[in-house]
């Protein structure tokens, strides 16, 4: 695992791995080769087991100085067993092949690593409403047989002088612990919660009225859209994540204004209006297994979703300038990708020393070159491997020796597209009424949502 570069969880391993196989057969068959152990091993054994998938074994995870696991007979140092599952991480999601029991390996024990390796690297001064939020929204998947111990089995990691008071009550129904926890959170100044505000699939139940009782199901039930539901048979598996180099969470300097007078369920924000959302364009190919399990057709659904919006941006943008007085083009490329400032984007794209740095421009044009010209060298590649023999070794679709041929540039527009699968699984495309462009949370409709800044967000 060390001779590959991995060094934490939080690090673009996938492209470390990728650049260390790069040009190298041997160490592709050895890629495969620990696929082919994963499949064989006994580790889900352990990491499905029932006292590792509870929510209560969090704060022991966490708060060890020194972690072992123990299995039976054997035991494995928390070093170890980290190292290990970093590789298999890595390696997955480079050769992106299906993987037995990946579903819990994510949940369960990458999900564990993820959240202990943060916590060693906490500092101290973070906000402790957000950083419970933070662990509560990443481990909302282990499993719990109270919905309300997803926030109470946390309390131990918090300071004893905290602020934040979630004392146990197990009187409380589950969305009143969790909307009392939210309210607890925004009196802090943790807005950020309200990221995410409406975008959590829950039961349909309509808002309670005064006359309800406390026992009325439609009381005791009912979750506010602007409070996160942390059950994880009613949250969707991907949430829509902080990106892009930028923090939505407390302004220093401007203060939030928020109210909650207007009734138990209802909460006010102070807020400018910058504009109303006339186009909302999701991507829902990205969220379908067939499209997941075959790079084929993901790489046709991209490319088609792409030339559908820059077709209706060079609409709207005909004889006219961008807001900005930008060239419309070259907004609609970095609005793809979120400013391309962030470590995912520099990863992937301006990682390499001594090579040409790769603006969002000239990748949309690599891109526009390589995948939406019908003669672009990976457009043709693509449409030589439908004729191929069906019965070629495959990954996901498309032959093993696909990826051994075709020029840098080629490469980079095949990377790039990926980059915007990842992008377009957590955010839609919008224009304004104006004009402008950029990418908006899952879900939002041109009937809801509007284009504003919030009082004490940053």
């Amino acid at each position: 695992t060390k001779s590959t570069g991995l060094e934490s969880p939080k690090a673009d391993n996938r492209g470390t791995i990728l650049k260390w196989v790069y040009g190298d057969l041997q160490k592709s068959r050895w890629m495969m080769g620990v696929m082919n152990a994963v499949e064989s091993s006994g580790f889900p054994l352990l990491y499905e087991s029932a006292r590792f998938t509870r929510m209560w074994i969090v704060q022991e995870a966490l708060l060890a100085k020194q972690l072992k696991l123990h299995y039976g007979t054997f035991s494995l140092d928390w070093e170890d067993f980290e190292l290990v599952m970093m590789l298999i991480h890595a390696v997955n999601a480079a050769v992106r092949s299906p993987m037995k029991s990946r579903e819990s390996f994510v949940k369960y024990a990458w999900a564990l690593i993820d959240v202990r390796d943060h916590w060693q690297q906490s500092t101290g001064n973070s906000d402790e409403a957000s950083e419970i939020g933070y662990y509560m929204h990443q481990l909302r998947n282990r499993r719990c047989k109270d919905d309300r111990d997803r926030a109470f089995a946390l309390r131990g990691l918090l300071p004893e002088n905290a602020g934040l008071d979630i004392t146990p009550d197990y009187t409380k129904p589950v969305a009143q612990v969790y909307s009392d926890f939210a309210k607890a959170q925004l009196k802090l100044g943790s807005i950020e919660i309200l990221y995410e505000a409406g975008l959590w699939k829950r039961k349909r139940l309509s808002q309670p009225t005064l006359r309800d009782q406390p026992d009325h199901p439609s009381s005791s039930d009912y979750l506010p859209t602007w409070a996160p539901d942390y059950r994880h048979d009613k949250t969707f598996t991907e949430l829509t994540e902080v990106r892009f180099g930028t923090y939505f969470g407390k302004d220093p300097k401007v203060p939030s204004n928020i109210d909650f007078s207007k009734g138990p369920y209802r909460l006010s924000v102070r807020a400018t209006l910058i504009d109303i959302i006339t186009i909302v364009q999701p991507a829902i190919f990205v969220h379908d297994e067939a499209h997941r399990n075959n790079d084929i057709l993901m790489f046709l659904s991209c490319r088609r979703y792409c030339m559908n919006l820059k077709e209706r941006l060079d609409s709207r943008f005909e004889n006219r300038q961008y807001p900005t007085q930008e060239n419309p083009t070259t907004a609609f490329a970095y609005s793809l990708v979120g400013g391309g400032m962030d470590r995912a984007y520099n990863d992937a794209f301006n990682s390499k020393p001594n090579e040409e740095s790769l603006d969002p421009l000239r990748l949309w044009k690599i891109y526009e070159n390589h995948c939406i010209s019908e003669s672009g060298e990976v457009y043709a590649a693509i449409q030589r491997e439908l004729l191929r023999p069906p019965e070629r070794q495959k990954i996901k679709g498309i032959g093993v020796d696909f990826y051994r041929s075709g020029s840098a540039e080629a490469s980079i527009a095949w990377n790039y597209q990926h980059h915007l699968i990842n992008i377009f699984r957590r955010h839609w495309f919008f224009i304004s009424d104006d004009g402008y462009t950029g990418l908006a949370p899952l879900n939002s409709t041109t009937v809801t949502d509007v284009l504003a800044f919030i009082d004490g967000a940053n």
